[in-house]
């Protein structure tokens, strides 16, 4: 009787991994350390077995300005699993000189959520003053940049 109650155990437990694994989330960064001078590529990148790709929600980025940002998708057939993914990226400015940190990026699957890494980001003063931010507003629809990779 144990050894049935500790298979269905395993059992269960086996296939809710297997839920997970059919959908991910992963964060990059290509550097840790920049100055004000420098930029950094942050990037999310989904996986999943799903039709649709859960919309990630984006952690605030704080410290930074958003210069320019990207998204491509992808579907692939293999061994008759089809995968579908995602990959978002975008390149930040610091804003000033500091210790910064950029939280996880989630999405739900299934209704759980799921979330990549976060980072801790050094900034050390470069050769020229940042730029502050200069809030213009919202950027009309109609003049929105498409980006396609």
């Amino acid at each position: 009787m144990k050894k049935v109650a500790c298979l269905a155990v395993v059992i269960i437990f086996g296939f809710n991994l297997l839920a997970f694994a059919e959908t991910s989330i992963k964060a990059e960064v290509d550097k840790k350390s920049i100055t004000t001078d420098d930029t950094l590529t942050y990037k999310v990148i989904i996986s999943t077995e799903e039709k649709d790709i859960p919309q990630p929600e984006f952690p605030k980025l704080i410290g930074f300005r958003v210069l320019s940002s990207a998204q491509t998708s992808q579907i692939v057939f293999a061994k008759g699993i089809e995968k579908t993914g995602a990959v978002f990226v975008f390149i930040l400015a610091p804003l000033e000189a500091g210790k910064f940190r950029i939280d996880p990026a989630t999405i739900n699957v299934k209704g759980k959520p799921c979330s990549s890494d976060s980072f801790e980001i050094e900034v050390s003063q470069g050769r020229a003053k940042p730029q502050p931010k200069q809030d213009k507003g919202p950027i009309p629809k109609s003049e929105e940049p498409q980006y396609t990779l």
